[in-house]
């Protein structure tokens, strides 16, 4: 009898953690299926056309300040779920913490390795979003450390490399943007700008 309701108990346990566990809300990345350009500016395809100039194709991904007459490369945008890739780059599993002093997100070293495998765009960064159950929340932009592009926009700097090539791994990974996009001023994102992150984390004990 003693043995059966000791079962029992484990049971309960396991049957408690496990009903935590699938009402926990999911804090996932996810890489887009395709490049969104920025909604600063004009697109600089689209301003390239209205002057007739033929010259910008090295630069199609990007937007254009028509008041600074400055080429865009990492600005703010937006996405909805459709936008995102089928699975999360991040699982909610892999996000173990949220210092938010610092603005870094301390992730599972399955996590950091994903990331740091992730091929560079020097010019462009890749786009990524953080979602809860899904829902895009915050958008952004992961850049190598060796780029020379500024990104006025979130973005989080790795260090790349693969099974072939070693370099330096960079397990910080900080939620930045810069002042602005013509002079290096890096400053932390103010993650308070998005609440549902911050209280999916802070429900599930992960905020440092």
């Amino acid at each position: 009898m003693k043995t059966l309701i000791n079962f029992i108990c484990v049971l309960a346990v396991s049957f408690f953690f496990n009903s935590c566990k699938k009402n926990e809300e999911q804090v996932e990345f996810y890489l887009l299926k395709k490049r969104i350009i920025s909604t600063e500016g004009i697109p600089v395809q689209q301003y390239a056309k209205m002057k007739n100039i033929k010259n910008f194709e090295s630069a199609k991904y990007c937007s254009f300040d028509t008041v600074k007459k400055q080429l865009i490369y990492g600005g703010k945008f937006v996405v909805n779920q459709n936008d995102l890739q089928s699975e999360p780059l991040v699982t909610n599993d892999e996000v173990l913490k949220l210092d938010m002093e610092k603005s870094e997100l301390i992730l599972s070293e399955s996590a950091r390795k994903k990331i740091s495998q992730i091929n560079p765009s020097m010019k462009y960064g890749v786009q990524f979003v953080i979602t809860v159950n899904k829902k895009p929340c915050l958008t952004g932009y992961f850049r190598s450390n060796i780029s020379s592009y500024i990104y006025n926009w979130n973005y989080i700097g790795y260090d790349y490399y693969n099974n072939n090539i070693e370099a330096k791994r960079d397990d910080n990974f900080v939620i930045r943007q810069n002042a602005d996009y013509e002079k290096w001023k890096p400053v932390l994102t103010n993650l308070k700008n998005y609440p549902e992150i911050i209280v999916a984390l802070k429900n599930s004990n992960r905020l440092k």
